[in-house]
C-alpha cells in the first residue's frame, strides 16, 4: 500500500501539472477557435511563446498549492463526484486570482482577458475529466478479486457492523474483507489471516479508544508493515486531523480539532493585518465623526471603551470599541437585567433599546462603527478579521457546557456566521455557538473571504444590529 500511496502522491499531481501546462499552452489556439461563438475578435498576432510561459508560470506556482489547498488529493481519488466538482470550482476561483496577480505583478499584457477566461474554464474541465477517468479505472480494477485490497476488520461486532455501513460504497468495492478480528482473537489466528490472505490493510472500528483493546493484534500487524486505518467515532469533531511529529527521539500523535498551523493560516494572518491596515486608513474620517458624536452625546465619558475579552484558548486581552453607552453602564448591568430581562438567553446579555445606550450610540451600533477600533486588536494579533466574536470574561466563565469552549480554539474575529446571518437577531446563545463551531469545522481561506464580503451588506444595511 505504501507503493500505491507514493504513486498517487507523486504521479497524479505530476500528471495534473502536465495537463495544466498543456492547457495553458493551447489556450491561445482554443480562444481563437471559440471566438466566433462569442463574437470575440480573432487576434492572429498572438505570440504563443510569450503568452504560454506567462500562463505556465502561473500554473507551476499556483496549481500544486491550490489543488492541495482545496483537498483535491486528500482522499486518493475516493471523494464523491459532487465533492470533486466543488473542489475544482473553488480551485478555478483561486486560480483566477493567481493568474490576475501574476499578470499584475509582471505586467504581461500579451495574455488577453479572453485567453485567461478560456484557461480558467478549460483547466478545471480537463482536471475533472482526468478525475473521472482515474475513478472509472479504479472501479474497473475493483471488478476482479485479484485487484482488490485484502483487509482485516478489527473491533467488536457492534462497532464493525456500525462502522462498515458508514463507509463509502466506492471504497468498499475496492476492498476484499478476509476476516474479522476481535479483542479475543488469538495471535495465531491473526497470523493465519495475514499469511493465508496476503493482508495489506487493517480497518479498526470503535475509534481511538478501541486501539487499546486490540493493541496486541494491531501491533502484530504493524510489525509486518500492514497499514492501519482507524475509523473515528461520530463523537469526535468533524474537523479532527491526525499528524505525527517528532520531539527529540519521541514520536507523538497529534489530533487537531481546530485548524492547525499551516500555510493557509500563515496567509490568513498576513491577510488579516493587510486588510485591517487598509480599513483603518480608509475609515479615519469615520473615526473623527464617531469621536465628535460620542463627546457631544456624553461629554463626561471617554471616547473609547476598553474591556477584557476572552481570546485564543480563553487568554484575556483588552478589546477596544467606540463607547456607545453612558459612563455608568457597567454599574447598571444587574439593574437592567432585573428590570428588562435578557433577550439573548445563556451567558450573553442582549436587549433591544437598552436604556444605557445614548442616541448616537444606537447609530454607531447599527452600522457597526463602534467595532472599528478592533482593527487595532487585529493589527496587534489578538483578533482576526473573521472568527467567533470575543466574549467578556464573565460571559465565558458562565458557560454551562464545556463543549462551548471549543469556540475559543481559534482567534476571535470581527465577523463570523453569526454576524452575517442575522447578527443579534439570533434568539439563543446555543445558536451562536453552533454557528461558531460550523466556522471552525469548515474553515478555509475561501470561507474567510466569503464571510468578509457577506459582512459588507450586513453592515451597510444595519441588519440585525442592536
Amino acid at each position: 500500500m505504501m507503493g500505491k500511496r507514493l504513486l498517487f502522491s507523486n504521479l497524479l499531481p505530476l500528471a495534473d501539472l502536465m495537463l495544466i501546462l498543456g492547457c495553458v499552452c493551447a489556450s491561445p489556439y482554443i480562444t481563437n477557435t471559440v471566438a466566433p461563438l462569442f463574437d470575440w475578435a480573432i487576434i492572429w498576432e498572438y505570440h504563443v511563446l510569450k503568452v504560454a510561459p506567462f500562463l505556465a508560470g502561473a500554473a507551476v506556482v499556483a496549481a500544486p498549492i491550490i489543488l492541495n489547498l482545496v483537498g483535491f488529493y486528500r482522499r486518493y481519488g475516493l471523494q464523491r463526484v459532487s465533492t470533486a466538482i466543488k473542489q475544482l470550482i473553488t480551485f478555478g476561483i483561486y486560480y483566477l486570482c493567481a493568474l490576475a496577480l501574476y499578470q499584475t505583478l509582471f505586467s504581461l499584457t500579451e495574455a488577453s482577458n479572453h485567453i485567461v477566461l478560456v484557461n480558467i474554464v478549460v483547466v478545471p474541465l480537463v482536471l475533472f475529466l482526468r478525475f473521472i477517468c482515474y475513478r472509472s479505472l479504479r472501479l474497473w480494477r475493483a471488478r476482479g478479486t485479484d485487484n482488490l485490497t485484502q483487509v482485516l476488520l478489527v473491533g467488536t461486532d457492534e462497532a464493525v457492523e456500525r462502522g462498515w455501513q458508514r463507509l463509502s460504497d466506492f471504497w468498499k468495492r475496492s476492498l476484499h474483507v478476509v476476516g474479522h478480528v476481535t479483542p479475543e482473537t488469538t495471535e495465531e489466528e491473526v497470523q493465519a489471516y495475514v499469511e493465508n490472505n496476503h493482508v495489506a490493510q487493517v480497518l479498526l472500528f470503535g475509534g481511538i479508544t478501541a486501539y487499546h483493546d486490540n493493541a496486541k493484534n494491531l501491533i502484530q500487524c504493524e510489525l509486518q508493515g500492514i497499514d492501519l486505518y482507524i475509523v473515528l467515532d461520530d463523537t469526535l469533531p468533524v474537523s479532527i486531523r491526525a499528524d505525527i511529529t517528532d520531539v527529540g527521539d519521541q514520536r507523538i500523535l497529534v489530533l487537531n480539532s481546530a485548524p492547525s498551523y499551516s500555510w493557509p493560516l500563515l496567509i490568513k494572518s498576513l491577510m488579516d493585518r493587510s486588510v485591517a491596515l487598509l480599513l483603518l486608513i480608509c475609515s479615519l474620517p469615520i473615526w473623527l465623526i464617531a469621536a465628535i458624536g460620542i463627546k457631544i452625546s456624553d461629554p463626561k465619558g471617554p471616547i473609547f471603551y476598553r474591556q477584557q475579552r476572552s481570546g485564543l484558548y480563553g487568554k484575556p486581552f483588552a478589546m477596544w470599541k467606540f463607547r456607545s453607552m453612558y459612563k455608568d453602564a457597567e454599574q447598571r448591568l444587574e439593574e437592567i437585567k432585573a428590570a428588562y430581562g435578557n433577550e439573548m438567553g445563556g451567558p450573553i446579555f442582549k436587549l433591544t433599546n437598552d436604556p444605557r445606550i445614548f442616541p448616537f450610540g444606537h447609530f454607531i451600533r447599527k452600522f457597526s462603527i463602534d467595532e472599528l477600533p478592533q482593527l487595532l486588536n487585529v493589527l496587534k494579533g489578538d483578533m482576526s478579521i473573521v472568527g467567533p466574536r470575543p466574549l467578556p470574561l464573565y460571559e465565558t466563565a458562565a458557560f454551562t457546557d464545556i463543549a462551548h469552549r471549543r469556540r475559543l480554539s481559534v482567534l476571535p474575529g470581527l465577523t463570523c456566521f453569526w454576524q452575517v446571518e442575522g447578527r443579534s437577531e439570533n434568539s439563543t446563545f446555543d445558536d451562536m455557538v453552533q454557528k461558531d463551531l460550523k466556522y471552525i469545522d469548515n474553515w478555509s481561506l475561501w470561507l474567510d473571504v466569503k464571510l468578509f464580503f457577506r459582512t459588507i451588506p450586513a453592515v451597510i444595511f444595519g441588519r440585525g444590529a442592536k
